[in-house]
């Protein structure tokens, strides 16, 4: 492997990892079994591989350019899958992922919202919504650990997630106001 072809590995990598939660909800919008979520992120991920040194400039688009491959694969996942019952026409699937294509932008700034609101939570509220929604846990054996009963648990991790969706919501608002405001004197 020449450093040239490590130094792309490790880049694609890197935009890989930061990008795959936005392009996983956006292919999760045209399917909605796991598994096939599962199957066509793979896909997603070997065409992008295979096709990330035409890619003009890797650090702004990677984002949406790899939400055009997953619609790809999504549509032919959907054709070879054409025998099986479908629940959405395809019209309505393409509506889904053209919104999901414009929606990347703005779940991105919700994400780094989130992303500040958690930072602002207690250490030790920050590490039990973390740990609540670590696929590794369950809810059940959280409780457990934390002595507490389960309802007792998701009433906690409520109360938590209230505070973060106010959170959210404000930081949202006030960086589309100063956004807006930036805009508006420049």
């Amino acid at each position: 492997m020449t450093d040239n072809s490590q130094s792309d590995h490790v880049l694609f990598m890197r935009l890989l990892s930061k990008h795959e939660p936005s392009v996983r909800a956006y292919v999760r919008a045209g399917v909605f079994a796991y598994q096939d979520v599962t199957e066509i992120m793979q896909e997603v991920s070997i065409v992008a591989w295979n096709k990330f040194d035409q890619l003009s400039n890797p650090e702004d688009g990677f984002g949406k350019w790899m939400c055009v491959i997953a619609r790809y694969e999504i549509l032919k996942f959907r054709q070879t899958k054409a025998r099986d019952k479908i629940v959405l026409d395809d019209s309505v699937v393409e509506k889904l992922l053209n919104e999901g294509i414009e929606g990347d932008s703005v779940r991105s700034k919700w994400i780094e919202a989130l992303d500040r609101c958690l930072e602002k939570l207690p250490a030790q509220k920050r590490s039990l919504i973390l740990q609540a929604y670590d696929p590794a846990n369950s809810i059940k054996d959280l409780a457990k650990q934390l002595r507490k009963t389960p309802d007792g648990l998701y009433q906690l991790l409520r109360r938590i997630r209230v505070g973060l969706a106010s959170c959210v919501e404000k930081t949202m608002a006030k960086d589309s106001k100063s956004s807006f405001n930036f805009s508006a004197n420049h």
